[in-house]
């Protein structure tokens, strides 16, 4: 069986991971307000806390891989699984894979939170383009290429199709 302290260890951090997403989730909805709210002072600072955090959770994984490599498995879901089951206590387990799972949940949430911010920053950026455009004396709809880069709507195109 496993040595105890080193599934203890690496329950540890994921639980320590686990409160560090759920920081992360908060920044995230203080990230989404300021964005709604054009709030650029609040913005840097999710910014620069999110940074943090997210430095913080990039070494709990190192952490917890480097566990599982010392105890000869892997940082893949079966053999994450195969090293929580190595504990010869029943409940232990439960309370490992449980905790194991909240974590699981915890990621998907704070990347989904991630995903509607990027698209309310992009949104925002292309409110901002057009409106930029307007005040430049261009048409909002006049450019040149698309952000996939294909031919976009600028009125320039045709006249130079018909000289």
């Amino acid at each position: 069986m496993m040595n105890r302290d080193n599934l203890q260890k690496f329950d540890t951090l994921t639980l320590s991971g686990i409160q560090i997403l759920s920081d992360v989730s908060e920044v995230l909805k203080a990230e989404l307000t300021a964005l709604t709210h054009r709030d650029l002072e609040q913005i840097k600072k999710c910014a620069t806390d999110k940074s943090k955090l997210l430095s913080d959770f990039s070494e709990n994984i190192r952490q917890r891989t480097h566990l599982l490599q010392i105890n000869n498995f892997e940082a893949t879901a079966a053999s994450i699984s195969a090293f929580i089951n190595s504990s010869d206590n029943s409940s232990e387990i439960l309370v490992f894979q449980t905790n194991w799972k909240n974590l699981e949940t915890s990621l998907q949430t704070v990347i989904n939170a991630n995903s509607v911010n990027e698209q309310v920053l992009s949104r925002n950026q292309k409110n901002l383009d057009t409106i930029l455009s307007i005040l430049q004396g261009q048409q909002a709809n006049n450019i040149l290429y698309t952000a996939k880069g294909n031919k976009g709507d600028y009125a320039g195109q045709s006249r130079i199709g018909k000289a």
